[in-house]
């Protein structure tokens, strides 16, 4: 999903040439400072004039063409640093012919617009990328939310607004499409923390939880056993703080949208029943431990969603491991054999806390 929501936002701004020459106009400033070391240390002395320390004072960040999160990053820094960046490009240009212009005021609100548009693209990003917690689950919810908080943003600029636009329109061709999708909708149905609140449509609802009480009648029938009617094992529900495009979540868990009731146990299995009617988990809960607590009550339906919860969403913790290869494994080292690039890689793989503790 990190890839498809990249395709999307990238999409958008390579079709809108305004927001290219724009960014275009950023990239250069930020060159510029890049290059000076006078600039880049007026920067850094104006921050410390200020009452910034050391280790608080901030620099520019640079674009890089492959990710669309360094110019969400390189903007964010240069709106954050534009007084002094003016302040700064102003004094060069009594001195220097080749400093460039300032970016308008008025174009410095259509860089705010982008901000405010794209900064749930990136939160849906970094929370799909993890690799020490569940994603396969996240998929869906992050789709709704992400496509409810684009919805109600108000851009103040026409240019906002045109990417506002667009951007709804590339999540519905191709985020959209991800609530089809069988093992997605299963996985978030399974999550004790979301179920059904984010489901758009109430068919890929039933029909996922049609696969899972096929899965566990098929599953009974393979262990020889019946169905066990037992009470359902309430799950302590706790309110939380959410982040920017979570808020939509923590509304949807005080609207108690999920108590709807369930079709009877002759059309789903007790287990099923029973997981469905309890209250949602706190969105910082862990579903893994959940389903390994819940075995005694649920034995069945607990493997089937463990199944379901170790997949990831994403191929980023994948290509991570390729980065690590690529660094473990270096040119000029042609005589590594198999086993020493293993090794090499499991170390690189440890984190700094078991080194230095």
């Amino acid at each position: 999903m990190a890839h498809v929501l990249n395709l999307v936002v990238d999409g958008v701004l390579k079709e809108i040439k305004e927001f290219s020459a724009l960014t275009d106009q950023v990239k250069t400033i930020v060159t510029f400072f890049k290059q000076s070391v006078n600039a880049m240390d007026q920067l850094r002395a104006e921050q410390e004039s200020s009452g910034k320390k050391e280790g608080e004072v901030l620099t520019l960040i640079q674009a890089v063409s492959t990710r669309w999160n360094s110019c969400f990053d390189m903007l964010e820094r240069f709106v954050k640093l534009s007084a002094l960046v003016a302040k700064i490009l102003a004094t060069k240009s009594q001195t220097s012919k080749n400093t460039p212009d300032m970016v308008p005021s008025s174009q410095l609100n259509v860089i705010r617009d982008f901000i405010a548009l794209l900064g749930p693209f990136k939160e849906a990003t970094e929370e799909i990328s993890g690799a020490n917690y569940v994603t396969s689950s996240l998929a869906i919810p992050l789709t709704t939310l992400v496509t409810q908080v684009t919805d109600q943003a108000t851009p103040s600029t026409s240019l906002g607004l045109i990417v506002k636009k667009a951007l709804l329109k590339k999540v519905e061709d191709k985020l959209a499409p991800l609530e089809q999708n069988p093992f997605l909708s299963v996985a978030t149905i399974l999550d004790p923390r979301f179920k059904r609140i984010h489901f758009t449509s109430p068919v890929v609802v039933s029909n996922a939880i049609s696969k899972i009480s096929a899965e566990i009648r098929a599953e009974y029938r393979r262990r020889g056993q019946r169905s066990p009617d037992k009470n359902p094992d309430q799950a302590a529900s706790e309110q939380a703080s959410g982040s920017s495009i979570w808020l939509r979540h923590e509304k949807l868990l005080n609207l108690n949208i999920a108590t709807s009731e369930v079709p009877s146990s002759g059309c789903v299995p007790n287990e099923l029943k029973q997981y469905l009617d309890q209250p949602l988990l706190e969105r910082k809960s862990d579903p893994i431990k959940f389903w390994i607590n819940c075995r005694h009550f649920t034995p069945v339906l607990s493997d089937i969603a463990l199944k379901y919860m170790i997949c990831q969403a994403s191929s980023v913790s994948f290509e991570r491991v390729a980065s690590v290869v690529n660094l473990a494994v270096p040119n000029e080292r042609s005589r590594l054999t198999g086993e020493h690039i293993k090794q090499r890689v499991l170390l690189m793989s440890i984190s700094d806390k078991y080194w230095y503790e």
